[in-house]
């Protein structure tokens, strides 16, 4: 996926390097980031020092500490503005064999940790350490920190859907061009993205621009117009 201002120029490179199509120039490419961003859900979260022996630790110990650090963090998204009812928690356990000095991190939520108990916890850290090492210990296990994580709702951003063309681009073609293209140069169009159709097909080579990018389709490829705008870009069939 090629995203940035820059982005769709290389994405045809790409994919050919990688051997992955399609390549494609999402709506809107130069702003994507941004648009992630603004879209992203409210987050804080918290974490605390527990540093002690599974095997000397109760359920009740945890879930003391975690609900004290749930309550913090949902109370600063509720003074930030997100209502109470749109926030949810989840928690963060790292986990190691004592005497390591690495951890291994494991989301849990409050049910489960009730459901599970602390061996529930310890099987998924054996799970997880034999699949990142290979190998587990019979060492007893470690819980060195705790985290809370609370999170309100994603805004809701449905995608505008293109009116349907007949897979004819013409419509949206400002003028002929030329571009060199593997040492020759070659005829193209440039075509305005903001007057592409749902399903309309861009033989390469051609230029789309938009105000924010430009996006490239090779010589040897074939661009199409999916439902909400993104720009599919494959090899066309040889032969």
């Amino acid at each position: 996926m090629g995203f940035g201002g820059a982005g769709p120029l290389h994405v045809n490179a790409v994919a050919r390097l990688m051997g992955s199509w399609p390549a494609i120039s999402p709506v809107s490419p130069g702003v994507l980031c941004a648009l992630g961003d603004a879209t992203t859900r409210m987050r804080t979260e918290t974490a605390r020092s527990f540093s002690r022996l599974a095997r000397d630790t109760s359920i009740a110990d945890l879930v003391s500490v975690l609900d004290d650090m749930a309550e913090q963090t949902r109370s600063e998204l509720v003074a930030d503005g997100i209502p109470e009812e749109q926030i949810t928690s989840l928690f963060e356990i790292d986990v190691r064999y004592a005497g390591q000095a690495f951890e291994v991190p494991l989301t849990i939520t409050q049910a489960m940790l009730e459901a599970d108990g602390i061996n529930g916890i310890l099987a998924r850290f054996d799970e997880e350490h034999l699949r990142l090492f290979t190998f587990n210990m019979d060492t007893p296990h470690e819980i060195v920190n705790l985290r809370a994580v609370a999170q309100g709702q994603a805004p809701a951003l449905p995608a505008a859907t293109l009116p349907k063309g007949d897979g004819d681009p013409s419509a949206a073609k400002i003028r002929d061009h030329t571009v060199w293209i593997d040492g020759e140069e070659r005829a193209a169009v440039i075509y305005d993205r903001a007057k592409l159709r749902q399903g309309d097909v861009i033989e390469g080579p051609a230029i789309i621009t938009e105000m924010d990018s430009t996006t490239l389709v090779e010589h040897d490829c074939r661009a199409v117009v999916d439902a909400v705008g993104n720009i599919l870009i494959t090899l066309k069939a040889k032969g």
